[in-house]
């Protein structure tokens, strides 16, 4: 039996302007859309991407709970672009000093 290796994708995270939506997007190279299994609650996601070669696995915590109902996904020259609204705009946050 061969063994399968798994990896986890490079991951760019990103907020808009308007701090109401997060962005994550996974660089899955040389996978179909249809192995692409994306779960995600409120707090989270897991991402299963099985390939020829290796399997893509990994979870991402959030910083502020979102709306998963709302995601919207869409996958296109090898990058996964998943955005996401959060339930409220992110609030309550403290600063850290830079020192």
């Amino acid at each position: 039996m061969e063994e399968r290796y798994t990896e986890s994708p490079e991951l760019i995270t990103s907020v808009d302007s308007e701090q109401s939506q997060l962005k994550l997007e996974f660089s899955l190279v040389l996978v179909d859309k249809e192995n692409i299994n994306l779960m995600m609650n409120e707090n989270g996601c897991y991402l299963f991407v099985p390939s020829e070669d290796l399997d893509y696995v990994t979870t991402v915590s959030f910083l502020s709970p979102v709306k998963p109902a709302e995601a919207k996904a869409i996958f296109q020259d090898g990058i996964l672009i998943v955005k996401i609204p959060f339930k409220e705009a992110l609030q309550n946050h403290i600063k850290v000093p830079i020192e």
